[in-house]
């Protein structure tokens, strides 16, 4: 069952490796480059990707944690423009008529987060201290109230319907960051820093197939998980998403569903079953043991 389970996740992580990889290509053909073939930027990433990939577990750390240095700066650059132009009209007063839809937004966000879970495959290669915990809940909280700035932020300048209307909100926010006779125009910039973030999602996606793949058909299959999964994704991403109208449908519509699932009720089911089996296991041998002290083990 164990093994059944692990399978669900490597077919996830597939999946997500041929749509994320699929949106990276899209976004960079609407930043500015609409006359390039998406697949071209396909095979950029992933291949950066599958060298990483093939790499030490702690060479991907540490690049992801400038990846992260990198985009931090970036976001609260954009992050500090867009309040400051905003309108709060745009988004406030927020009535308890609004909670129902306020609820149903954070349906994205929440999913997004959600791909976390995949890094539990890593688990075993981490080294545990104290504290870990709780380290671990102040920047899950950090990041939470990052991304509700940002949507704040972006709500007020532009507008719940502009927004609506728009493919990547976001970028043109982004596109009006500058000071006169300093710098303007820095969009390009930030879709270009914007990669770091692929290629740390996609990254942690290749190491999880390779330790799934290594718990399910055995440790020598690691080495050759992270370039067939690559190989998938990128043969996927060209054939199940020819276009932008499809690729986004399935990000917004099921990817967020998805990633839920398996990030809450799976694990919770698995806690539980866990905790059933040990209490059973801990009820026997405390018998078997009572047996054996009265003389009828």
């Amino acid at each position: 069952a164990g093994k059944v389970v692990i399978v669900i996740y490597l077919s996830w992580a597939l999946f997500l490796l041929c749509a994320e990889g699929r949106l990276y290509a899209e976004r960079m053909l609407s930043a500015g480059y609409r006359s390039a073939a998406p697949w071209v930027f396909l095979l950029v990433l992933l291949g950066v990707v599958l060298w990483m990939g093939r790499r030490k577990l702690g060479a991907f750390a540490r690049a992801a944690e400038i990846c992260y240095l990198v985009l931090a700066l970036t976001l609260g650059l954009v992050l500090l423009f867009s309040i400051l132009d905003m309108s709060p009209e745009h988004v406030l007063p927020v009535w308890i008529t609004d909670v129902p839809a306020v609820t149903a937004a954070t349906l994205v966000p929440v999913g997004v987060l959600s791909c976390g879970v995949f890094g539990g495959f890593l688990g075993g290669n981490v080294t545990r201290r104290s504290g870990d915990a709780r380290q671990g809940l102040l920047w899950l909280l950090a990041g939470c109230g990052v991304l509700t700035l940002l949507e704040f932020g972006v709500l007020g300048q532009l507008g719940p319907a502009l927004c609506g209307r728009m493919d990547i909100p976001f970028f043109e926010v982004a596109r009006g960051v500058g000071v006169d006779g300093a710098f303007q125009r820095v969009e390009s910039v930030v879709v270009a820093l914007w990669v770091l973030s692929d290629f740390a999602m996609l990254g942690l996606l290749v190491f999880a197939i390779r330790k799934g793949a290594g718990a399910v058909l055995g440790s020598r299959w690691e080495h050759w998980a992270a370039p067939v999964a690559v190989i998938v994704a990128f043969l996927g991403g060209l054939t199940l998403f020819p276009d932008d109208f499809s690729v986004e449908k399935v990000s917004s519509a099921w990817v967020p569903w998805g990633n839920l699932i398996l990030a809450f009720p799976v694990p919770a089911l698995a806690l539980i079953v866990t905790n059933v089996k040990g209490r059973k296991k801990t009820d026997t041998s405390c018998g078997e043991k009572r047996g054996k002290d009265t003389g009828y083990g």
